[in-house]
């Protein structure tokens, strides 16, 4: 396995909806650029690794899961032990940090002080460390396509949503129409649905990135 693939790829996400983002963003970006996205169990291990396979070779990709951004900063032990120790570094790896700058957005100098700098220290072993970072939330991103979010419920587009944060708005806009908004995997149906290129464009994070990485 450790000399099968071309490169690796690690995800540190806040949270699981941020997981299910960003796994179907993968899916996109495949089916886009003619590869596709497997998932890959070890063994009977509880390690799951995914790998995109296309004509240019393999590339591994894992998901770290924190659950709260103050819990990013830790996450380095993780990458060296799960993805460098276990898979090697012959191919090399990059991180992508996937976190929400909307409560620090006065200081955003913090994402590389502290605890912050500690753990760029200890993905020294990555060839790149990417910060795909938003001054927003996972939902926010996802209103780049209000118009598929409607579509999903069925219900025309409204002319204002109420609300300062993106999960707040979606979740409004869900209960407007007699409906529930679910995070997590129970998401994944209608993220899967939304316009990924239309959200790309908007730029709103730097998802291009993501792409040129993985695909040039």
């Amino acid at each position: 396995m450790t000399d099968s693939f071309s490169k690796g790829i690690a995800f540190i996400v806040e949270g699981d909806t941020e997981k299910e983002f960003y796994l179907s963003l993968l899916a996109f970006l495949c089916q886009k650029h003619s590869a596709y996205l497997e998932r890959y169990i070890i063994s009977s291990e509880t390690d799951i690794v995914y790998k995109i396979i296309s004509d240019a070779g393999c590339i591994l990709v894992k998901f770290n899961v924190v659950g709260t951004i103050t819990q990013i900063p830790h996450s380095g032990k993780w990458f060296n032990t799960q993805c460098v120790d276990k898979y090697g570094n012959k191919h090399g790896w990059v991180v992508f940090l996937c976190y929400d700058t909307d409560d620090y957005k006065n200081d955003i100098s913090k994402f590389y002080k502290g605890d912050w700098a500690t753990l760029r220290t200890l993905l020294k072993k990555a060839t790149a460390i990417i910060d795909i970072a938003a001054a927003t939330d996972i939902e926010a991103i996802m209103l780049q396509d209000l118009a598929g979010i409607c579509r999903y419920l069925g219900c025309g587009i409204p002319s204002g949503i109420h609300g300062r944060k993106g999960k707040v708005k979606i979740k409004n806009i869900f209960r407007d129409n007699g409906q529930t908004y679910h995070e997590g995997k129970r998401a994944r149906k209608l993220i899967d649905t939304l316009n990924m290129q239309k959200i790309i464009d908007s730029e709103i994070v730097p998802l291009l990135t993501i792409e040129h990485i993985i695909f040039g």
